[in-house]
């Protein structure tokens, strides 16, 4: 079938769709915005996709908890970012999302008997998962998106996804403070993944079996999600080897998953105790442990990113040159920060002293007195 006879059967399956929608889930109620916050008893916040959806997610949460401490909260979270969760005391309930008839159709029921009063879906895009979950859910409830295209007039609330826009998806999820009538630029976004006591004291022993009389530690990511994310490991040996010339008084602690270890000790290979990596097995919340101890990161997970921006650690993201994917996803509040590919599926084509001198920019504006004397607030 020709390309545009796809795209044309395409878009008219979803305009098919959204007619079908329109019928059968009904259309949203402006009116019942702002919702009086004496009146709010339970919140749901929808988050049944990928990690760093759900970390730019977690912000609001924990300021709603601190808003409104009486206040439900639950969340529906999926097997693979449920982990960023499970053990936060900001939920009163975590609910897994499946993917499967018989699990998914009992979890919605039993939710819909709780009658939440508000349900936000903060998928900013028109995803048929979370308007089905919110409306399927629903019991008298007011349905709150984030942004959405078609689908954006099935919600009580949602704010218009923007193709061109820079919204970053951490603004984006605190868009729920406008169901309640609260500014979200007052909210104070800063709020990261809670890490339970043993994740922080397994960055304590790693912090103390590094160089103590080294003053800027660096932190290098070289895993990612995708291979279209990764860069090769000469691009980072070349790096870390002019960070180690430029400064001898930095450290470089390499980040990677199992995956990858083979790789990342390679890095660390002739190149004395300058150069750890972390320790073997950790976790995703320990290894975040670990990661808000650095002076400065270094990442091409954009997961990562978003942990260490939400604990106020200056980072250098590589990023491909697809623009809105990179606005939803680039270093939260930083002017310097972002190295772009000139490709919009890859980033195998940044260099490393393209990295270097974007973290010398990084460094004078977070740190212009210098490095000598910063680590000590962090570690």
């Amino acid at each position: 079938m020709p390309p545009a006879l796809v795209k044309k059967t395409e878009l008219g399956f979803k305009k098919f769709l959204h007619r079908l929608f329109g019928l059968i889930l009904g259309k949203g109620d402006r009116s019942k915005i702002p919702v009086r916050s004496k009146n709010i008893r339970s919140v749901l916040i929808l988050r049944p996709d990928k990690l760093g959806d759900m970390i730019t997610t977690v912000p609001t949460a924990h300021a709603l908890r601190e808003k409104f401490p009486l206040v439900r909260i639950e969340i529906i979270a999926s097997p693979l970012n449920r982990q960023l969760v499970d053990n936060d005391p900001c939920f009163d309930a975590v609910h897994i999302y499946r993917k499967n008839i018989f699990h998914d159709l009992p979890l919605i029921w039993r939710l819909r008997r709780e009658q939440f009063d508000i349900i936000f879906d903060p998928i900013c895009h028109d995803s048929v998962t979370g308007l089905l979950l919110s409306k399927l859910i629903s019991n008298n409830s007011v349905l709150a998106a984030a942004r959405k295209l078609e689908l954006s007039s099935f919600y009580d609330y949602c704010e218009p996804y923007q193709p061109d826009g820079e919204e970053h998806n951490i603004d984006n999820s605190l868009l729920l403070f406008n169901v309640l009538g609260i500014a979200p630029e007052s909210i104070d976004p800063f709020r990261p993944v809670y890490l339970p006591d043993a994740c922080k004291r397994k960055a304590d022993e790693f912090m103390a079996a590094l160089e103590a009389d080294r003053s800027f530690l660096i932190g290098i990511n070289i895993s990612a999600g995708s291979p279209t994310r990764s860069l090769a490991s000469s691009k980072y040996a070349a790096l870390i080897d002019r960070i180690l010339r430029e400064d001898p008084r930095a450290q470089v602690v390499v980040v990677c998953t199992m995956a990858d270890r083979d790789i990342g000790l390679e890095l660390t290979e002739g190149r004395g105790p300058q150069v750890r990596i972390v320790p073997e097995g950790l976790s995703l919340l320990e290894a975040a442990a670990i990661i808000g101890r650095f002076d400065l990161f270094i990442s091409p997970d954009t997961s990562l990113i978003h942990m260490a921006r939400l604990m106020k650690v200056p980072v250098v993201g590589l990023y491909c040159s697809h623009k809105r994917n990179y606005h939803f996803w680039k270093p939260y509040r930083q002017e310097h920060g972002s190295v772009l590919s000139s490709h919009p599926g890859h980033i195998h084509d940044i260099e490393a002293d393209e990295i270097y001198e974007e973290l010398m920019k990084l460094t004078a504006q977070e740190y212009p007195e210098g490095t000598g004397r910063i680590v000590s607030s962090r570690r």
